[in-house]
Formats: structure tokens, C-alpha cells, sequence
């Protein structure tokens, strides 16, 4: 499904679901973005939000699926509720734990900058929830 025909989509709520690729992941956080700007949030959070998005993303790509085929899919869901902007990236691949040498860095990078993040693993796959306080409309 192109990045530009949404799964679903609301005023406060924007879903897509894109092959898990790095074209696809680079496209999508600059619509995040847009999408967070034109519901309130800071220019500087909504700067945040895309790059622990794109880590978000970038991680279900290396990761998740890392053979690597464009038949794997990454699900983005975006929320305006209750005050907050939230987004989640979800996967169906299998988490890895342990020390990868070709990187490493993306959680972290996540935890530093999104004000609430978590990590949610199954045997199905994984969500990565971040969340940022917005003002309200």
C-alpha cells in the first residue's frame, strides 16, 4: 500500500501500514510529523517525534524482518488523545535480543528523546509506543 493511501484515517487518528522498507520508513516520518504539527504540537517535539519514529521504524526494518523482503509490513497508528500525541510502530517479526555490531543505538536514542517510550515483545511481533504531552487545540 503506498505511503499516501492511509489504513485509516481521522482527525485524530492517522494509520498506515507500509512495506517494512527504509524508503517507506524516511516517507512516513515526515507525514508523522506534519500530521503532529497540524495537531498542535511544538515544532521541537514534533522534530523529536520523527526521529525516534524513524528509529522506531528503522529497528522493525534491520530487525524485525532482516532478510529484508517487501512483503513484511510495519504498522504506524497516530493519536491525538487525551492531551497527548502518540504513535506506535508495530512489527510481526521476532525481537533479537543480544549485541548487534552493525548498530545499537536506536533504543537509546528513542528513550532520550520521546517523553514516554516502551517496548512490547511477543512471540507475534513488537510495538514500540511513544508518547509526547501536546496543548490542547
Amino acid at each position: 500500500m503506498p505511503i499516501d493511501e492511509p489504513v485509516r484515517q481521522s482527525p485524530d487518528e492517522l494509520v498506515r501500514e507500509v512495506a517494512a522498507v527504509p524508503a517507506e520508513a524516511a516517507a512516513l516520518r515526515d507525514v508523522l510529523a506534519t500530521w503532529a504539527l497540524d495537531r498542535g504540537l511544538p515544532r521541537e517535539l514534533a522534530e523529536d517525534l520523527k526521529l525516534t519514529a524513524y528509529e522506531a521504524m528503522t529497528n522493525v526494518v534491520k530487525h524485525a524482518y532482516p532478510d529484508g523482503t517487501d512483503d513484511n509490513v510495519m504498522t504506524i497508528t497516530a493519536t491525538y488523545v487525551d492531551g497527548s500525541i502518540v504513535v506506535t510502530v508495530a512489527d510481526e517479526g521476532r525481537w533479537r535480543d543480544g549485541h548487534r555490531s552493525d548498530g545499537g543505538r536506536g533504543l537509546p536514542i528513542i528513550r532520550a528523546f520521546a517523553p514516554e517510550a516502551s517496548v512490547t515483545s511477543t512471540p507475534t511481533g513488537t510495538s514500540v509506543r511513544l508518547s509526547w504531552p501536546c496543548p490542547t487545540r
